[in-house]
């Protein structure tokens, strides 16, 4: 397996506080460890979020204006994608959307 370098700065605080947690619980060898466990949680997470499907339909959507691929291949590809999106996550994340412009656009008094 080949393995990437990466650079990351944290605030001594947090670096102390990984360190500590580190210390006290002996769940993770080193920060390294720690760091790329974290990353992989964050991308798993990211992956399964509705918003990031609901982006990811948009760019087929998009791609599929483009291409020239059959429909019955764009329809198999958003029904797969579609049934990765949670109907209520989309919901509350559209109306969080909605109420997160609204306030930009006229104010917290809106």
């Amino acid at each position: 397996m080949e393995y990437a370098s990466v650079s990351v700065k944290f605030p001594v605080e947090l670096d102390t506080e990984i360190e500590r947690f580190l210390d006290e619980t002996g769940i993770y060898t080193n920060k390294s460890e720690f760091i790329k466990e974290a990353c992989r949680a964050h991308l798993h997470e990211l992956n399964d979020d509705t918003a990031i499907a609901a982006l990811r339909l948009e760019q087929l959507l998009a791609q599929a204006e483009q291409s020239r691929e059959s429909d019955s291949e764009v329809d198999a590809e958003l029904a797969a994608l579609g049934e990765k999106v949670d109907a209520d996550d989309l919901e509350r994340a559209v109306e969080a959307a909605r109420d997160e412009t609204s306030e930009q656009v006229y104010g917290s008094d809106a």
